[in-house]
């Protein structure tokens, strides 16, 4: 650097123009905080409409108001307030608030999944419907995927990244919102729900798990050097996380807990620095940091005290600030006026049923295979058709690896949403015989653990 350029650069600093204290930050704190403020409240509005008017949980009314914020419906009542809210000299930040939310998200998601007692009872079934309901879906979306591709305008993604990214996305199943919906509904000591819910949790730990692959074969440009290069590294982080970080961590955690009695601000750091530093890897390695923070709390989930304890300093600020910026982030990729014809509207409403029957029906059948009635066969179909925060997550990756464009990235949204609220009212009326039994036997221990304290309730206290 030249010694005129280094003047230059102290007189810029010397007049605060481009620090934390000058004008021009003072400027983009309070656009930022403009925005934080809207989106909270209309985050609250429309989760107080979801809840009162419609029935629904509160993450439903907050995936809605992440629409709403966005050009499907601000954008289209009043034009310009989209461009006057969030403008662009913020959208970095924003970005990665969004972002850094996701990962502190998907590293409680990790912490959630119990396998010790999620197969403790019923683990035949629990596994065969897992299996079904991520393999027919799957399949369905694979083998469709090139029709939607075809009435795509140019440009258009590559087809085989197209066809993997939809596949993926018909797979995933929102454990976060089953469990919230069966607690709501008094329904979280029921067998349904248990097994339910295990399946759900396995279904979401191999979505995640095929996700992984789909973006390294995609990062890597379908060249099987790279992409074998690039999985051989994936499998040696994974092993060296659960080998080497988890047994050190854990007993790092147990140590610091039981002297202090708490998770202190020290022990917090080194978790949050473990987390962001796994997050940075996986990232480099090409997929995703969110994968980073999933797998560092599937790691650490075995210390109970240190994930209520996370739960307890951590997950209210996650849940209320963090994941409103999320919803209102994918709201503003998303646009349904995009739809603009009937062929558009056509194509959303095919996207829903493959989406719909390769889930439903694959569970069903798998229900009923090992013995469960038509009734409790639908409800767990329903259940597992519920797609929630998990598909929001998904659909941004694919929007961001550019293999999802804008139009199908909001069908996809859509089908999103209307497995979201479709969920509760159907549930509620499948499972209306199992609520009575519920409410006549409320000293009953809960049947699973995820099924008794679901994270969405754990981070909704």
């Amino acid at each position: 650097m030249t010694s005129a350029t280094n003047t230059d650069t102290m007189a810029t600093i010397a007049t605060g123009a481009h620090t934390a204290v000058g004008s021009h930050a003072e400027l983009i704190t309070f656009h930022l905080l403009i925005q934080l403020i809207v989106i909270l409240a209309v985050t609250r509005a429309v989760v107080w409409f979801s809840r009162r008017v419609l029935g629904q949980t509160d993450v439903a009314g907050e995936i809605l108001a992440g629409l709403v914020l966005g050009p499907s419906v601000l954008g289209l009542f009043f034009p310009g307030a989209i461009e006057a809210i969030f403008v662009p000299s913020t959208a970095t930040i924003f970005v990665g608030m969004a972002q850094i939310g996701l990962i502190l998200l998907m590293f409680q998601i990790g912490m959630e999944f119990n396998f010790k007692d999620t197969l403790s009872g019923g683990r035949h079934a629990t596994i065969v419907v897992s299996l079904v309901g991520i393999v027919v879906p799957f399949m369905a979306g694979f083998l469709t995927a090139p029709w939607f591709w075809d009435r795509m305008p140019d440009p258009r993604p590559n087809a085989f990244a197209f066809q993997l990214f939809f596949a993926t996305a018909m797979s995933i199943t929102a454990i976060p919102i089953l469990g919230r919906i069966f607690m709501e509904l008094g329904l979280s000591h029921t067998r349904t729900a248990a097994l339910t819910i295990g399946a759900a949790a396995i279904d979401d730990l191999c979505g995640w798990l095929i996700l992984g692959v789909v973006s390294a074969i995609i990062t890597a440009s379908f060249h099987p050097g790279a992409f074998g290069v690039r999985l051989a590294l994936v499998l040696a982080y994974i092993a060296f996380v659960m080998i080497v970080v988890r047994p050190l961590t854990l007993r790092f955690l147990r140590r610091q807990l039981a002297a202090k009695g708490h998770l202190s601000p020290t022990t917090a750091s080194v978790v949050l620095l473990l987390l962001i530093g796994s997050a940075a890897i996986t990232s480099t390695l090409g997929i995703f940091a969110i994968i980073g923070g999933f797998l560092i709390g599937v790691a650490l989930h075995d210390d109970r005290v240190f994930v209520e304890e996370w739960r307890h300093r951590f997950g209210g600020l996650v849940q209320s600030l963090f994941l409103p910026i999320f919803f209102t982030y994918t709201g503003l990729r998303t646009n349904i006026g995009s739809l603009g014809d009937a062929d558009a509207w056509m194509q959303c409403a095919l996207v829903v049923a493959v989406a719909f029957a390769g889930k439903f029906c694959g569970v069903y059948i798998a229900a009923r295979l090992i013995g469960e009635t038509r009734r409790n066969a639908m409800t767990i179909g329903v259940c597992m058709n519920t797609r929630a925060l998990m598909e929001l997550v998904v659909l941004n990756i694919g929007y961001d690896l550019g293999v999802l464009p804008r139009p199908m990235f909001t069908m996809l949204v859509i089908m999103a949403i209307v497995s979201t609220f479709i969920a509760t009212p159907l549930i509620r009326w499948l499972m209306v015989d199992q609520r009575r039994h519920a409410d006549a036997g409320t000293n009953r221990q809960p049947a699973l653990s995820l099924a008794a304290s679901p994270p969405s309730e754990a981070w909704r206290e």
